[in-house]
């Protein structure tokens, strides 16, 4: 009788198991949204892969979907830089027009989450991205998590690019960048900031400190923030402490050589 009752138990727990959770074509373990933490970023290959120059992923938006409503990245090739808003994706293409995504393009490199708003402030104006930074630090209640951040605000200048595919080889992101990206300005502009401040000690896994993204209110326009000028603006800020990542499952991502120090690179990546 107790083994009956073992065997029972067992079965019921293995179909509720399979129940949470399915497997795309790759292998790659969605799990429903209902299931997941309702703070947990979650991440697809790292910043020191991508500027090692592995430029393709294997997973589709359509899966990533699963795990947010609200982040950045890029595409396969790093074809224009990719915003999650509301949870729609948009590719920003090396004009800065934006472009619903199609489910199955592919990213090597995306953090989203279910974004929920716990800090609300007015930002009020500000002259300068790094002015608005140290305004948004001040608000953090530690240094050693993750944050969301949402702007929503009136710019009456942004500075940003956005980057054609690149060239063949993989070469390191930092010595192709000036040649396939494209920087330009955007005025009197009413949209939102998409961003995310990782720790320091996250800096082989994602971009240290703040990392932004911008689109307009009419979804048409969009890049990679370098600068701005905020007039006015609401600042939303989701503190998060759960962490999920898919690492690449390729050849390029497995052997590529991601111990070397990328912080100049970073840098020169991430900052105009």
């Amino acid at each position: 009788m107790n083994k009956n009752i073992f065997s029972i138990a067992a079965l019921i727990a293995i179909i509720m198991l399979n129940g949470c959770s399915s497997k795309n074509n790759k292998g790659i373990e969605m799990i429903n949204k209902t299931s997941t933490s309702s703070k947990m970023l979650y991440q697809v290959g790292t910043i020191n892969s991508l500027l090692a120059g592995v430029y393709e992923g294997d997973v589709f938006i359509e899966d990533l979907n699963n795990y947010g409503d609200f982040g950045l990245g890029t595409f396969d090739a790093v074809n224009g830089e990719m915003i999650a808003l509301d949870g729609d994706y948009y590719r920003i293409d090396a004009e800065g027009n934006s472009h619903l995504v199609t489910s199955k393009m592919k990213t090597p490199f995306a953090v989203v989450t279910n974004f929920i708003e716990e800090i609300k402030y007015d930002t009020g104006s500000f002259d300068d991205v790094e002015s608005l930074h140290k305004y948004i630090s001040t608000k953090f209640e530690s240094k050693n998590i993750i944050y969301a951040i949402s702007i929503d605000g009136y710019f009456s200048e942004l500075d940003l690019r956005s980057e054609r595919p690149q060239p063949e080889g993989h070469k390191p992101l930092s010595e192709t960048i000036s040649k396939v990206q494209n920087k330009y300005t955007l005025n009197n502009t009413k949209g939102t900031i998409v961003g995310f401040w990782f720790p320091e000690y996250m800096k082989t896994i994602n971009v240290p400190g703040f990392h932004f993204h911008f689109i307009n209110n009419s979804r048409t326009k969009g890049g990679h923030l370098f600068n701005m000028k905020i007039d006015s603006g609401s600042l939303k800020i989701m503190p998060i402490f759960d962490f999920g990542m898919h690492l690449i499952h390729t050849p390029l991502f497995e052997h590529a050589n991601m111990e070397s120090d990328f912080k100049s690179a970073t840098k020169k990546v991430e900052h105009k």
